[in-house]
C-alpha cells in the first residue's frame, strides 16, 4: 500500500470547531475582497491579454446576436477571428453563453468566474494542505493563496489561468487520492484513476504549459509510491497517460492540421541564448519577487523540502522543478510577464503550510501568551493582506478609460484603414472604439525579433505596414519616444492633421512630400 497519510491532527473538537471558523473566515475575505470593484474594466491587469479574451467573447456572443446592426456584428465576429487561437477558447465560450443569459456583454461576468475558479482551487488547495499539513498548516497555506496582493489581481482576470490553477490543483489532490487508495498488490480505486487522468487531461487542455507542471508532480507521486517497475505494469497508470494526453492531442492535431490555426503559436517562444546571459536570472527573480516574495519564496522552498510525507513531499517538489523546466524553455516571457509565474502560487502556499505547521508545532506546549500572540499574528496575516489588496484595487478607475477610446474611435470612418501605436496593442480602440486597425510593434517586439535573430528592415516594415490604410494613430507616446526612425518619418512626410492631449492622427494619404 502507498504509504500517503493524513498529517497528525492536534486538538480536540473545540480547537478543530475554531480552525473551522478561521478557514471560513479566510475564504469570506479572499472572496469578499475579489468582489471589490467589480464592475472596473479589466485594464487593471495585464490589459492586452484580458481584451484578447474579451474580443473573443464578444464576438462569440454578437455572431447570433439578432438586434445588433450588421456593422457591428460583422466586425465583433472579424476583430474574435483576427485574434488567432492560442489555446482552447473554453472561458470564452462560457462567458459568450453567459451573456447571452444576461442580455449583454458584462465584461464583470468572466471576472466572476475566475474568481469562481480560484475560490475552487483554494478549496482543493485546502484538502491537498490538510494531509501535507496539518490544520494550522492548511490555513496558513489558504491565508497566502487568497489573500496575497498579487494573487487577488491575478484571480480576477480574464484569462484562462485562474481555472489552469484550479485544475493543477485538483488534479495534484486526485493523485494523491488514487494513491492512497492503492492496495498491497499496487492497484488502487479505479474512480480516482479516472478522476485523476481527466482532471490533468482538462488542466493541459486548458493551457498546454499545465503539462511542465504536471508532469513532474506526477513523476514525483508516483517514483515514491508505487515505484517505476511496478507504475509501468500498471493498467490503471496506463489509463491515465492516456486520460492526460488525449484532449490535448486531439486539440492540436485539429488546430494545426485541420482549421491551420495553431501554426503561428509555436513561434518567437524558444530562446536558449538566454540561459548565457546572468541578467535573465535576475530578471526572472525579479519577476518571482513581485508575485510571491522573496522571503515567501525562501520559506516556501525551505517548507517543501520539511514535509513529513515522503510522497506528497516528492510530489510538491516536481511543483518546483516543473516550474524550472517551464522557465528554461519559456525564458524570455518567465522574464518578461508575470503571470507566467502565477502557477507556482499554489506550491508556494503549500511549502509555507508546511514551514509554518513545523514552527506553530513547537509552540503547542508553550505558554497560552505565546499561544494567543501566534494567533494575533496570523490575524493580521488575514487583514493587512486583504486591505493591502484591496488598497491597490482602489488605486485606479478605468471606467473613463472606455468613454475616451469611444471618442478616439469617433475620428474614424468604419471604411478607413488605420494603423496605430496605441495602448495594449490597439485592444483598447478595438474594444471601446468600435474600429479594427493595423498594429504597429513596440520597441520590445523588436528586440524579442532581434533575439530571435530576426532581421527587421524599418523602412519595409513601415510601407507594408502603411500600404492602403489612410491615417497613422498615435497614442502610446511613450512608446513612440523609443523609436526615433518613426517619430521622424511621420513628422517629416505627413501633415498631422489632428493633436489632442491623448491621441495625434497623420494623414498618410496625402504625404507631404509627394
Amino acid at each position: 500500500m502507498t504509504n500517503i497519510s493524513v498529517h497528525p491532527q492536534t486538538g480536540g473538537t473545540w480547537q478543530r470547531f475554531w480552525l473551522g471558523i478561521v478557514v471560513a473566515l479566510i475564504f469570506a475575505v479572499g472572496i469578499g475582497v475579489r468582489l471589490y470593484d467589480l464592475t472596473d474594466l479589466p485594464l487593471d491587469f495585464h490589459p492586452t491579454r484580458q481584451l484578447h479574451s474579451a474580443l473573443i467573447a464578444r464576438g462569440m456572443y454578437y455572431q447570433n446576436l439578432e438586434t445588433a446592426p450588421d456593422w457591428q456584428r460583422e466586425l465583433a465576429v472579424r476583430q474574435w477571428k483576427a485574434e488567432g487561437l492560442i489555446e482552447p477558447q473554453i472561458l470564452e465560450s462560457l462567458t459568450a453563453l453567459t451573456y447571452r443569459l444576461a442580455g449583454g456583454d458584462y465584461l464583470w461576468i468572466p471576472r466572476l468566474y475566475s474568481i469562481l475558479f480560484w475560490t475552487l482551487g483554494g478549496v482543493a488547495l485546502l484538502l491537498l494542505a490538510l494531509d501535507l499539513a496539518g490544520g494550522m498548516g492548511a490555513v496558513i497555506a489558504l491565508m497566502f493563496y487568497f489573500l496575497s496582493p498579487y494573487a487577488v489581481q491575478a484571480s480576477r482576470a480574464f484569462m484562462p489561468d485562474p481555472m489552469m490553477v484550479m485544475l493543477m490543483i485538483f488534479s495534484f489532490w486526485a493523485a494523491t487520492r488514487w494513491l492512497r487508495s492503492m492496495n498491497n498488490n499496487g492497484r488502487g480505486s479505479w474512480g480516482w484513476a479516472v478522476a485523476a487522468g481527466i482532471l490533468t487531461g482538462i488542466a493541459m487542455l486548458t493551457k498546454s504549459v499545465a503539462g511542465f507542471f504536471l508532469l513532474f508532480i506526477w513523476m514525483g507521486l508516483v517514483l515514491t509510491g508505487p515505484g517505476l517497475k511496478r507504475a509501468i505494469k500498471s493498467t490503471q497508470v496506463w489509463v491515465i497517460v492516456f486520460l492526460a494526453v488525449l484532449p490535448s492531442i486531439v486539440y492540436y492535431l485539429y488546430g494545426t492540421l485541420v482549421v491551420h490555426l495553431l501554426q503561428g503559436q509555436f513561434s518567437l517562444r524558444f530562446f536558449p541564448q538566454l540561459w548565457k546571459d546572468p541578467a535573465f536570472y535576475l530578471r526572472w527573480l525579479g519577476e518571482v519577487k513581485g508575485v510571491i516574495g522573496f522571503g515567501w519564496l525562501l520559506t516556501a522552498l525551505l517548507g517543501s523540502l520539511v514535509v513529513r510525507n515522503r510522497t506528497l513531499r516528492a510530489g510538491l517538489l516536481g511543483w518546483w522543478i516543473g516550474y524550472v523546466i517551464y522557465g528554461m524553455v519559456f525564458a524570455y516571457h518567465i522574464s518578461t510577464h508575470d503571470y507566467y509565474t502565477l502557477p507556482l502560487v499554489p506550491a508556494a502556499a503549500l511549502g509555507i503550510g508546511s514551514a509554518g505547521e513545523a514552527l506553530l508545532a513547537r509552540m503547542r506546549s508553550s505558554s497560552r501568551w505565546l499561544q494567543a500572540a501566534a494567533a494575533l499574528v496570523l490575524l493580521a496575516g488575514i487583514v493587512f493582506p486583504a486591505y493591502d489588496a484591496r488598497t491597490t484595487l482602489k488605486k485606479a478607475d478605468y471606467r473613463s478609460e472606455a468613454t475616451a477610446w469611444k471618442r478616439i474611435g469617433s475620428q474614424f470612418a468604419p471604411e478607413d484603414g488605420v494603423v496605430g501605436l496605441t495602448s495594449n496593442y490597439g485592444a483598447s480602440l478595438e474594444y471601446w472604439g468600435w474600429r479594427s486597425i493595423t498594429v504597429w510593434q513596440y520597441a520590445a517586439d523588436v528586440s524579442m525579433r532581434e533575439l530571435a535573430g530576426q532581421t527587421i528592415d524599418f523602412k519595409s516594415e513601415f510601407t507594408n505596414k502603411t500600404a492602403g490604410n489612410d491615417y497613422f494613430l498615435i497614442t502610446n507616446f511613450g512608446e513612440l519616444d523609443k523609436q526615433p526612425a518613426l517619430k521622424e518619418i511621420l513628422a517629416q512626410n505627413y501633415p498631422l492633421i489632428r493633436q489632442e492631449a491623448d491621441f495625434w492622427i497623420y494623414d498618410l494619404q496625402h504625404p507631404l512630400n509627394p
